[in-house]
């Protein structure tokens, strides 16, 4: 449903996005996320026809978003960032223009218009003017505009922002239940986004894709590499060179304890092998005293900060995270 073939994008000389490729399947919800600045945004501009990859291709539903964009345009919902409100029309007849402009037949549009307010619960709000909306109800407009026509795809871009708990627990049912159907991209730098309803996420860092896959193959290749943290007392030379000589530990990472001086803080960075912890033990005892062993397994949370962590985002499909 959505296909980008190795999409770049630059204003002037400078280059915002760096040859991603990637895909949404129809019945399939798929979490865009990374930091604020990633790139997201500028993304699903492109899909959404709103502007034009500099290099590659963008396909919805089998058009080319350079060359086809009106005949995209039937297939695609689209919920901005901003959502693009009048102000001055209350909010059925908001809604009512949305599906005149998206050119839904007329004797059709009072029933998408009953699904969208009941699916994004507006009935209370209806008749009021969109100015007169708080910032969550603005959203929730939003997102009903994008669900007209019954799009086959949904882009979504920061879809619960603004909204409270019950609010967004209501945006995300409305979501699962349209993208049992149909392909939705969400982005967001929210995780708990793309764990509750994704089944696949995308990592994006400074225009360039890190990884693909769902959350729990992330947090799986993620396995490989775990943490043992240690609080140790004795010569940090000898303590390193101990440390280092074992196999299966990949990297270190010593400091001053911020509470103790006499205490060095270490983050080793372990292959998830057996008795890594006993063999980390034995060799500080040799050369000072152990004051604390904590084996940290990775989360998704730690998955994803140890992708967006590394310098320059540097663009693989298979990269393992770092330690957070």
């Amino acid at each position: 449903m959505i296909v980008l073939d190795k999409v770049s994008k630059s204003y002037g000389s400078k280059a915002i996005i760096h040859a991603i490729s990637f895909d949404v399947k129809q019945g399939e919800i798929v979490g865009f996320l990374g930091p604020n600045g990633a790139g997201k945004t500028t993304v699903m501009r492109m899909i959404a026809g709103f502007t034009e990859a500099s290099a590659g291709t963008v396909h919805v539903c089998g058009h080319d978003m350079a060359t086809e964009r009106e005949h995209a345009a039937p297939y695609i919902g689209y919920l901005p960032e901003s959502p693009p409100l009048y102000d001055v029309l209350d909010v059925t007849t908001y809604l009512r223009f949305v599906a005149r402009a998206k050119r839904v037949p007329a004797a059709q549009i009072s029933q998408q218009l009953d699904r969208v307010i009941s699916a994004c619960r507006l009935e209370a709000v209806t008749q009021k003017e969109c100015y007169k909306l708080s910032k969550g109800y603005r959203q929730r407009v939003g997102l009903a505009q994008a669900l007209l026509g019954e799009p086959g795809v949904l882009l979504l871009d920061e879809p619960t922002a603004g909204l409270d708990p019950g609010q967004i627990q209501e945006t995300r049912e409305v979501i699962r239940n349209f993208g049992s159907k149909h392909a939705v991209l969400i982005s967001t730098h929210i995780l708990p986004e793309v764990t509750l309803i994704c089944q696949r996420v995308a990592i994006i860092n400074g225009g360039r894709l890190l990884a693909v896959d769902s959350p729990d193959g992330l947090q799986q290749k993620a396995q490989q590499s775990n943490s043992v943290l240690l609080d140790v007392v004795g010569e940090r030379a000898a303590i390193e060179q101990a440390l280092g000589s074992i196999d299966g530990v990949m990297g270190l990472s010593i400091r001053p304890h911020p509470v103790r001086s006499s205490v060095l803080s270490i983050d080793c960075l372990v292959q998830d092998v057996d008795g890594i912890e006993s063999r980390i033990a034995r060799a500080v005892m040799s050369a000072g005293e152990l004051y604390r062993l904590e084996r940290r397994q990775p989360t998704l949370e730690n998955v994803f900060l140890g992708y967006i962590g590394h310098a320059g985002g540097a663009a693989v499909t298979d990269l393992q995270p770092e330690a957070a």
